[in-house]
């Protein structure tokens, strides 16, 4: 397949991918109601634009619905004091549309779905990277139709964004993988701490990645220099980062790094109506309804937060296994996650994430497409593994995301990141079917991942399918180490 030839199919699919995305955004989601991290999100958007800074937002009201759980806070709100609810990425770039007067909640919206639609086109770029323009193109369609890449798109919350940022992250982990020097490792460095600013727990992701990377991809390489690689890598990071950190760590009372939200959301998750009952293993309202913060700095109150969910998971540590295999259950849509047919049901995952602000029609997709893609995303991490293609970028978004939601609880929007890799790994399945029972529809020369992916890429132009002969082949069309097979 030609260069030309991948970034037409890409741009049709890329365009796909936005009209799905458009159709959602104004026909299901336009009349929603801002509340939760949307309404977070865009005042702090607004405030930035209007030179108040990162600010904590307020309501002047809101109204009561169903299960206590504000679901209108109106559209107008009150600045509370300078903030860092969440890392700051994400209301800025929103902030820039702000700026030139798109500051309505709708123009918030497009503006979300503009970085939904970026992340199909990145994912093109990663499946061809991590095997050929084919998979590349298939996992650029699997994210265009993929609800769960498109469902928080006109919502308003970071995920969207999250997404893109993983999805760029494992791109240059492959590009640094293949081509290990110091340029593609300040590279992925500066990626990381892109990421680190659009979601706090992004900052594990890194060891999860270049430790490997640094082992496994520099074989014969001088164990300094690999130190040398790995801390300049994480000094590229911790440099993009370190404004932000600097302004919390010379604001707030507490030491507060990216943001100081992880006792509210630890203890969100963390008393009897979460611990037993229904709606283990998820969040309730009344964990927090009955707290009385102190009137004080914001990392105050979440070390508030963060006491009263420790102290109750003391108290309750015998249970503690169960609720975290529930939230695991939760996340993964494995425990009582509902169907995408049939009535809701008390304690369904799938009832909650309705309550989250996802329709009811599109929560129901995403479930039908999550099941069908789990098992072909677990076989295509068994197929990059058996043709010594490293696995440790794209196996560390799932790791990551189990652990968030053990530490707080198991809501599916958690695993948004992760998708990345459910969607690339699944596209290397769906290739290795097109290949098995379409042969002669299969390219029939080594990929070479083109021009750009890198100075290492080699192989014919036309791209394709590595020959299954020599086992040493790898998809790039050049011998690759066992050492790679991380």
């Amino acid at each position: 397949m030609t260069r030309r030839r991948f970034y037409l199919l890409l741009g049709l699919i890329v365009l796909l991918g936005f009209g799905i995305r458009m159709a959602y955004l104004l026909l299901v989601k336009w009349d929603q109601p801002i509340w939760g991290d949307a309404f977070t999100y865009h005042y702090t958007a607004n405030g930035i634009a209007d030179g108040l800074g990162i600010q904590s937002w307020v309501p002047d009201t809101f109204k009561q619905l169903v299960d206590r759980v504000p679901q209108n806070w109106g559209r107008h709100a009150n600045a509370n004091g300078i903030a860092a609810e969440n890392p700051p990425l994400f209301p800025i770039y929103l902030s820039a549309f702000s700026f030139v007067g798109l500051r309505s909640f709708h123009a918030h919206m497009v503006a979300q779905t503009l970085l939904g639609t970026a992340s199909v086109f990145v994912m093109g770029l990663v499946g061809r990277k991590v095997m050929s323009p084919r998979v590349g193109l298939l996992a650029a369609l699997i994210a265009a139709v993929y609800a769960n890449f498109w469902i928080y798109d006109p919502l308003v919350i970071s995920e969207s964004m999250g997404i893109l940022a993983g999805a760029l992250m494992v791109l240059m982990a492959y590009r640094a993988w293949d081509d290990p020097k110091l340029g593609n490792m300040l590279w992925l460095g500066l990626t990381f701490g892109i990421a680190g600013l659009v979601r706090s727990e992004f900052g594990l992701l890194m060891p999860l990645v270049v430790i490997p990377l640094v082992i496994r991809a520099m074989p014969g390489q001088a164990v300094m220099k690999r130190l040398g690689y790995l801390f300049a890598s994480g000094a590229v990071a911790l440099l993009v980062v370190s404004p932000w950190v600097v302004r919390n760590l010379t604001t707030f009372d507490r030491p507060t790094f990216l943001s100081h939200d992880a006792g509210l959301s630890l203890r969100s998750g963390a008393c009897d109506e979460a611990f037993y009952g229904a709606s283990v293993g998820w969040w309730s309202p009344e964990c927090v309804i009955h707290g009385h913060p102190p009137d004080a700095d914001p990392s105050v109150r979440d070390d508030y937060w963060r006491d009263l969910a420790t102290d109750y998971i003391s108290d309750n540590l015998d249970r503690f296994p169960v609720v975290a295999l529930a939230r695991l259950g939760r996340m993964w849509e494995v425990y009582n996650p509902g169907t995408p047919w049939g009535e809701l049901g008390n304690g369904q995952t799938l009832a909650f994430t309705i309550v989250e602000g996802r329709s009811e029609k599109a929560a129901r997709l995403a479930l039908a497409q999550a099941w069908i893609l789990f098992p072909m995303s677990i076989a295509g991490f068994v197929i990059l593994w058996r043709r010594k293609r490293p696995v440790a970028p794209l196996l560390a978004l799932p790791l990551l995301v189990s652990f968030v939601s053990l530490f707080a609880f198991g809501s599916p929007r958690y695993r948004s990141v992760a998708e990345v890799a459910i969607v690339t790994t699944a596209a290397v399945t769906f290739d290795a079917l097109i290949t098995r029972f379409w042969p002669k529809r299969s390219p029939a020369d080594p990929d070479a991942a083109s021009s750009d992916s890198g100075p290492t890429d080699t192989g014919p132009p036309d791209g394709g399918q590595p020959d299954a002969d020599p086992p040493s082949a790898g998809p790039t069309g050049r011998a690759e180490p066992e050492l790679q097979s991380v």
